[in-house]
């Protein structure tokens, strides 16, 4: 099940005499071998400060997670072990079959404890065969084989290995196998040393949603409020680009970081498609008893080069605005009522503030709760996920209208991305902000909350504002700040 480098790779990988980390690996491969043979050994290499997403410059599937606090910054390409599943009991199927994936890993060495990265289709069946989506399926989490994983100054690259092929290199009567594995060690070393460059890319051609079709939908969904069939709910488009070259995947993961440094970068590569984000929203985080949640819903554009008395009046415009509270609450609700069986205490501030990024501004209420019980964190997801800041409410008839309405398949727009590990712990955000990269065409994504009192031309100038995050970084508008 492992996925190793081409041999275009380990023919391009320096030699082994003088590389960083060879001694450590050999020792590591030495305790691997004597692992039972169901094992999984996780030889931690330590490794030096780089962006994690130079990683993604080696081939195969690929995952990143760099949190927003700074805190941690995970990138992985290959894939060890892996946990999939499909249709409406993914987040606890993958829950199980991710804790017997990780009941198996054993770290040697002094590094970081594993965990599986990935996420999920934002409603099942929403990665269908027949659509861009294809390789992703409903949910799929990995244990890479290569990890580069940075905790503030400290680094580790950690390969995850079979201990019958540990066996295999230790026992081998000549030295390819060795020399394979430290062409891989060599690999990853090279390409997180590597700068990475700007993104400058070049649009040849655009598809998008024509304006009259998203006011019938608005209206549409104005109506059913009108009738009381729902109250919000949350439509979406997708602007696809052709590109005039590839796009190099791992320089704009690296932009969306120094563009949104207060964002949660993600990305998910299954074959050629790669998708990717900087989102402003946590769906859960869970360290043992304790929870985190947010309600973000209720925006205003930033105009480009905005004084901090421009955010000010922008600020008090938001929060004097009967509509984008009312959006707000309903989200702040339902993360109550999503939440409060679980916890014995659940906290919130009675008045949202108002949260400052590059180009928007949001309403924002942080959640924090202490649990009854143990509930392992794909378990909280599935009681939030989709909450009303991109489904609506009620949620069934909100996703009935999406998946009816909305021209292009959603996939993991608007889905939790995140990790967890053996504990149950980990965290999950809110894939908004984000996009399918493939090659030289971009698909990317952006939504408004729609409710009784929207507008059609204001919420497409929303999600015009909201398409800033991905095009910015991959180049596309260059001349914005």
């Amino acid at each position: 099940m492992s996925a190793r480098p081409s041999a275009a790779v380990v023919a391009r990988a320096a030699e082994p005499a003088g590389l960083p980390g060879a001694a450590v690996l050999e020792r590591g491969l030495e305790e691997a071998a004597r692992l039972p043979a169901d094992a999984i050994a996780r030889i931690a290499i330590p490794a030096a400060v780089a962006p994690a997403a130079a990683l993604w410059r080696l081939p195969g599937d690929a995952v990143l997670w760099e949190a927003r606090d700074a805190e941690v910054a995970i990138a992985g390409v290959g894939v060890t072990a892996a946990a999939s599943a499909g249709g409406a009991a993914r987040f606890d199927d993958v829950a199980a079959s991710g804790a017997t994936v990780l009941a198996r890993a054993v770290t040697i060495g002094d590094g970081p404890a594993p965990r599986l990265l990935g996420g999920f289709a934002f409603a099942p069946r929403g990665a269908a065969p027949a659509n861009a989506w294809a390789g992703f399926g409903d949910a799929w989490f990995a244990l890479p084989r290569w990890t580069y994983e940075r905790r503030g100054q400290a680094a580790w690259l950690v390969l995850a290995i079979a201990p019958t092929e540990a066996r295999e290199v230790r026992d081998a009567r000549d030295a390819r196998e060795r020399a394979r594995l430290h062409a891989e060690l060599a690999a990853a070393v090279a390409a997180l040393a590597e700068p990475l460059a700007v993104p400058r890319a070049r649009a040849e051609a655009t598809m998008d949603l024509p304006r009259e079709r998203w006011t019938d939908a608005i209206e549409d969904i104005r109506g059913k409020i009108a009738l009381g069939q729902c109250r919000k709910v949350v439509a979406a488009r997708a602007r696809k680009v052709e590109l005039a070259t590839p796009v190099d995947v791992a320089a704009v993961l690296a932009e969306l970081g120094r563009r949104h440094p207060e964002c949660t970068r993600f990305g998910v590569r299954r074959g050629s498609a790669a998708f990717v984000g900087a989102t402003p929203e946590r769906l859960i985080r869970r360290r043992g008893d304790e929870v985190d949640s947010e309600a973000l819903a209720g925006s205003i554009a930033r105009p480009p080069r905005a004084t901090s008395s421009d955010d000010q009046a922008l600020a008090q415009a938001l929060l004097d605005s009967a509509k984008d509270r009312g959006e707000h609450d309903l989200v702040v609700r339902a993360i109550e009522q999503g939440l409060g069986p679980w916890c014995r205490e659940l906290a919130m501030p009675a008045e949202p503030a108002v949260r400052t990024l590059r180009h928007v501004l949001h309403l924002h209420t942080p959640v924090h709760g202490r649990l009854f019980a143990p509930r392992h964190v794909l378990a909280l997801a599935a009681a939030l996920h989709p909450t009303p800041a991109v489904g609506g409410t009620p949620t069934a008839s909100a996703l009935a209208w999406i998946a009816t309405h909305e021209p292009a398949a959603r996939g993991w727009y608007a889905a939790p991305v995140g990790w967890f590990d053996a504990t149950g712990d980990g965290e999950l955000a809110v894939a908004i902000r984000s996009g399918l990269i493939d090659g030289a065409t971009a698909t990317l994504h952006a939504g408004a909350g729609i409710v009784r009192d929207s507008d059609a031309a204001a919420e497409w100038a929303e999600t015009e504002v909201k398409l800033r995050a991905l095009s910015g970084a991959l180049g596309l508008e260059a001349s914005t700040p």
